[in-house]
């Protein structure tokens, strides 16, 4: 009886034993399924990688005509008849540059170069087509300067003049002063008509030479 006992009382701590280890076997199972899913369940999304914007050579361009090769300022040598060298300033109006002169302006709207204390010289640039009739133009000139006299015409190559060569070039003279009427193309094939007025008077000289030397700067923009 007392060995049935004790053999009964084995089989309940047995039976226990294994109940005890099983159920810390699916503890640490649970446990461990958990570690490995939580990772996934509490993973944050990957960062976005934005890349840095491309700047071009067309962003970083001025439309500044010094960008483009023409330098704020520029100095002239000394001029025909003695005239003393300056520094000329780069000034824009609606389509071209040119350089300017102590004493002179520009009204971009016109086109228009001037003295500025004496506004009555002054020489007017209008750019020309690709197009244009140089005939039309010589006959349009003709008929402008008939109104202050007989113009004389020293189109073709200018001796000593900042202009060098001049495809029209009328001009009519007299006791009031000069009218020139010049169709002009610079070295990039560009062309331009001029109508300077030069009235006779003690400010003549410091316009003429200079003026001259303005337009033969004259670049589209």
């Amino acid at each position: 009886m007392k060995k049935t006992m004790q053999t009964t009382a084995a089989s309940i701590l047995l039976s226990a034993s294994i109940l005890g280890a099983c159920s810390n076997n699916e503890t640490a199972n649970v446990t461990e399924s958990a570690a490995v899913k939580s990772p996934a369940a509490t993973s944050a999304p990957e960062a976005t990688v934005i890349p840095e914007a491309t700047v071009t050579p067309e962003a970083t361009e001025s439309s500044d005509p010094q960008a483009a090769g023409r330098p704020e300022t520029k100095a002239f040598g000394e001029q025909e008849g003695g005239v003393a060298g300056q520094k000329g300033t780069l000034a824009r109006g609606e389509g071209f540059t040119l350089y300017l002169f102590n004493g002179f302006g520009l009204d971009a709207k016109k086109g228009r170069v001037s003295l500025m204390a004496a506004p009555d010289y002054y020489a007017d640039i209008e750019p020309l087509p690709s197009g244009y009739d140089l005939a039309a133009l010589k006959q349009q000139g003709e008929t402008e300067l008939s109104a202050s006299g007989t113009p004389k015409d020293y189109s073709g190559e200018l001796v000593e003049h900042p202009l060098g060569f001049a495809e029209l070039y009328l001009q009519v003279s007299g006791e009031n002063g000069s009218e020139d009427y010049i169709v002009w193309k610079n070295q990039a094939g560009d062309a331009y008509l001029f109508r300077i007025h030069n009235p006779k008077s003690e400010d003549s000289s410091g316009f003429s030479p200079w003026a001259m030397v303005s337009l033969s700067t004259v670049e589209a923009e």
